[in-house]
Parts: structure tokens; sequence; C-alpha cells
């Protein structure tokens, strides 16, 4: 005669067990996917960078060789205006002339001043990028257009700024010629850029804000890019007539890495010590770097006005 089996359930100690299983599992694969999906976002941010340096290759041939300004200088609250996809732009920067070169359309609202409101609440000069190509997918929320997520190489490649306020095309550095880079396969155009971040110590810079001027955030002015070496008495800088001086650098945003492009188009992941950047003890970045990969001339020198 057969007795019938009794049904024996899991004790309580054994379903312990298998969750701490699983949790450790989750805890060794964390890590691993947050790496995965960091490393997706970098190489979205790179392919974005590649289809817009199309456009700044042609700007410059639509332009008589010349290279985009960094950003169009402010003059008055109606100039400089600059023609683009969907209207006139209020002060444009590098980012916006060059994705109208390829068809992009950088704002879904542009404003011809500065004063003017945009449909989403911003005014002529602080304005959101409405295109996400305009924004690296690793801080999707840094959209606005002076706190940006890109930053150029102004000071050897279009430094637009006026040295005199009363000559509105007293331009600092610019136009520069495309063909005056000697090897612009070696020479940075663009680049994953933390803003004024980078004169404070790691453990005091604050998140992005988007329309903040604070000089510790992520992201503040982060579409002036700075060289690694700056003639602090000379040169220039993002935050060069600013008490203290400050100054923008690489972010290495994926995975210790940060995405550039170069002047010929090409990219690639980069760190602060390959692009010639110095971090000073406390890790802030230093004014005395080398500066063969952003110098047209690929020397070692900080660009100085007149010279």
């Amino acid at each position: 005669m057969a007795w019938p089996q009794k049904n024996r359930g899991f004790t309580l100690i054994e379903l312990l067990v298998v969750v701490a299983i699983i949790a450790s599992l989750v805890a060794l694969l964390l890590p691993s996917l947050s790496k995965a999906r960091n490393q997706a976002r970098g190489t979205a941010c790179a392919a974005q960078l590649h289809n817009l340096g199309q456009g700044m290759i042609m700007y410059a041939h639509d332009n008589s060789d010349r290279m985009i300004p960094g950003r169009m200088p402010k003059v008055d609250s109606d100039n400089w205006r600059v023609g683009i996809i969907g209207g006139v732009k209020y002060r444009p920067t590098f980012l916006a002339m060059m994705g109208a070169q390829v068809g992009l359309v950088p704002f879904d609202d542009p404003q011809a001043s500065k004063n003017d409101i945009d449909r989403d609440g911003e005014t002529g000069d602080r304005q959101n990028y409405s295109g996400s190509v305009y924004v690296c997918p690793q801080v999707a929320d840094w959209t606005d257009e002076r706190n940006g997520a890109y930053g150029y190489n102004y000071q050897f490649l279009g430094n637009s700024r006026l040295t005199d306020s009363a000559d509105v095309t007293s331009f600092k550095n610019w136009p520069v010629k495309l063909n005056a880079v000697r090897s612009p396969s070696a020479c940075v155009a663009i680049a994953d850029c933390m803003g004024t971040a980078a004169s404070f110590k790691p453990l005091y810079r604050k998140s992005y804000n988007n329309n903040s001027r604070d000089k510790d955030r992520f992201g503040n002015e982060g579409f002036n890019l700075d060289p690694p070496k700056v003639d602090a008495t000379n040169g220039e800088m993002a935050g060069f007539t600013s008490s203290p001086q400050v100054r923008t650098a690489l972010d290495e945003r994926h995975n210790n890495r940060g995405n550039a492009l170069w002047v010929d188009g090409h990219t690639s992941t980069e760190t602060l010590k390959s692009l010639g950047y110095q971090l000073n003890e406390d890790e802030t970045v230093g004014l005395n770097g080398n500066n063969r990969k952003w110098n047209i001339n690929q020397k070692d020198e900080a660009w100085v006005q007149g010279e």
C-alpha cells in the first residue's frame, strides 16, 4: 500500500538564502549594466558629434574656407543675428550654425532679439536646444545653449569675442581659415565639456542648472572649451574677466573618457591627460597643460591676442 506524499514547501531559511543569492547576483550585474548603458550613450554621443562635424566642414566650404565662430558677439539686444533653419536667431552658438548646415533643427522657435521670449518661456539669448542631436545623451538635461554639453576650441578656431565693443567686427581671433590648420586630424575642434566646474575641486562641483551662471556648476559656459594651456595674463578663458578666473575643460563623462571631434571630422574617446590637460594636486584643472592638440600650428603655446 502506497502512502500519499506530503507537499513539502520552502522553509523561511531557504527563502532567505535564495533572496540573498539573487541580491548578490543583481549587485554583481548592476555595475556591468550601468557601464554598458554608459558605453551605449558614449557611442551615440560620438555619432552625433560626427554628424555635426559634417556641418562644420560644410560651413567652411560655404564661407570662403572660414572656420565656424564660437558664438556671435553681443553688441546690443538685436545683434548679432544669423539666419538658421526656422528663422533668424540672436547670437547662435557654433553648434546651431553648423547643425543648420546639415539640416538639423536647433530650435523650434528661434528668437531674433535678446529680450524676445520663445514658446518655452526662454529669452532669445538663453534658448534651449529642441533637437536631441545637440545634447549629449549622458547629460540629456544640459539643453541650454550657453550651458551646453559640447564645447568648441574657440580660442584657436573662432574666438569671435570683440576687442573693442564700439567696433562690431573687431573679433579677437576670427575668421580662422580651415587651410591654416596645419594638421586637421590632430587638432581638436569640439568635445564633451564640463564647463567652469573644472576650476573647482571635484567634491565642490555642483550639479547642472539650466539657466545658472554659477561658476562651480557643471555645464556653466560649457559651449566654450578652453585648451589645456592658458595665459592667465594676456590670454583668454571662459571666465577670463571673472574673479576668480575660471576655465573649462574636457568632461570624462563616458566611463572616465570624453568624446572629441577633430577638425577633419573624425571622432575619438579621450581623457584629460591624453588631450594635454594638467591636473593640480587638488584635482582642479590647471592652466599649464600642453596645447599641441589644440593649437592650429601644433605648437605647445597658449593663444595670446595679437600673436
